[in-house]
């Protein structure tokens, strides 16, 4: 059998068979590569259409049912996508079930419109089927855009439940395969216009496909509910446990500062050295030691006086470490007194802002390195200001999102705001946590 035989013209056979095809074929191939994040390129998407191409010819001449077709089709996707595009095939297989699902549905509604009007408008058959055609493309085009705004960037999640969303998308691809079976996928009309098969209620027929499309969405959409849920769990526990270890470093920071306090006491005693140094004549002997004593006390006091014993601890390592990597550092935070700030979430906001910002500094040339920090109190309100050079060459550092998130989280619960302003050059962090009102501010 020909292929042109199976259309009216070569117009309907250029239509129908080859533009119609090759587009739907470009919109899977399409779908797919943003889906898995897999790279397609044109040659791809060539290649895919031409494998459709040679799929329809083969149904065609051998006559397949409907259900052999829908798994031919299933298997080219899946074997392009994980032998081609590289995708794992767990995720290749999801993504196949779902837009081929979708194209199905799409089309199945169609053919059920097509089927009830035809009776009446019998003479528009080739206007009707076109139309037909370029509105399963527009639908299957904005359906596959919906999901890939719903499901962005959840792979992980496809991937560790790969059966909770495979299973119920399979069923409606199923369930689909079903009716085309024992229906047909095709109308047969006499010459006078009366409908020869298949009988069936078209209105039921439009029912089902309706059912199945809002089905297949009710199942994306609530998988979408389902793994927001589980993000939003696992960004609590990373939460949690980053909390819990700045619990503990506030800790070993405040033993450090008792030793410190216990060091200074004993300064008496090391007063008492050197004046014995003076009153024999040894000034060198003397010399040497306050030297020594003022080296070390220059390192156990605090670069930046905060007000706040727990952040100052905590800022004395952050920029020691940054002094160490060449960064030139300037720090001139006061916190506001009353403990109306707790020390544990200005110690989160001030160690993720400053690790970000010091790893900013790193990929930076020494010579540009630098690190501002400020920050003051203005009626009910504390501004903290966090500024650093970067360079546009930068990579995201692993944790840098979430420190970013601890920041947001700890902002919240102060009803504050986070203010992001960059450039090639630059990078700076307001942040603005609004405070109650002290009696003498009213």
């Amino acid at each position: 059998m020909q292929i042109t035989e199976l259309f009216s013209g070569w117009l309907d056979f250029i239509f129908f068979f080859c533009i119609l095809n090759a587009c739907l074929a470009w919109l899977e191939i399409s779908f797919f590569s943003k889906f898995t994040s897999c790279t397609a390129t044109w040659c791809h998407h060539a290649g895919y259409v031409l494998i459709i191409y040679s799929l329809a010819v083969t149904e065609m001449h051998f006559q397949f049912s409907f259900p052999m077709a829908t798994a031919f089709e299933l298997a080219a996707l899946f074997l392009f996508g994980w032998l081609v595009l590289k995708c794992q095939p767990a995720l290749s297989a999801i993504t196949t079930v779902l837009a081929i699902c979708i194209m199905q549905v799409s089309n199945g509604i169609f053919q059920s419109l097509l089927s009830i009007v035809f009776t009446t408008l019998f003479s528009y058959t080739s206007i009707l089927m076109a139309a037909s055609g370029l509105s399963v493309m527009v639908v299957v085009f904005f359906s596959y855009r919906l999901v890939l705004t719903w499901l962005n960037g959840r792979r992980i999640f496809l991937l560790q439940y790969v059966l909770v969303l495979l299973l119920p998308i399979f069923f409606v691809l199923l369930v689909m395969q079903h009716v085309f079976a024992a229906y047909g996928n095709m109308v047969v009309i006499n010459p006078e216009g009366t409908r020869i098969f298949p009988n069936v209620n078209d209105w039921t027929m439009l029912g089902i496909q309706i059912a199945a499309y809002f089905c297949l969405f009710a199942v994306l959409f609530a998988y979408k509910k389902l793994s927001e849920g589980f993000e939003l769990q696992m960004r609590n526990a990373l939460l949690e446990q980053q909390v819990h270890t700045q619990a503990i470093s506030i800790q070993e920071m405040q033993l450090r500062y008792e030793q410190t306090r216990a060091f200074r006491h004993d300064l008496k005693g090391h007063w008492t050295v050197l004046g014995g140094f003076l009153k024999e004549g040894e000034s060198q002997n003397a010399l040497e030691y306050l030297g020594k004593l003022t080296s070390f006390s220059d390192q156990l006091s605090f670069p930046c006086q905060t007000g706040n014993i727990a952040l100052d601890m905590l800022l004395t390592n952050k920029l020691g470490l940054a002094r160490q990597k060449g960064i030139d550092v300037n720090c001139t935070v006061k916190i506001p007194g009353g403990n109306l700030l707790d020390a544990l979430d200005l110690c989160i906001v001030f160690s993720n802002a400053v690790d970000n910002a010091i790893n900013a500094c790193s990929s930076v040339v020494q010579s540009n390195r630098y690190l501002t920090l400020s920050a003051v109190q203005k009626s009910g309100f504390f501004l903290i200001e966090i500024e650093n050079s970067r360079t546009d060459k930068m990579m995201p550092t692993k944790g840098s999102g979430i420190g970013l998130e601890s920041i947001k989280a700890v902002v919240k619960k102060y009803q504050g705001t986070v203010r992001i302003e960059k450039n090639l050059q630059m990078f700076r962090l307001n942040i603005l946590f609004v405070i109650p009102r002290q009696p003498d501010d009213i």
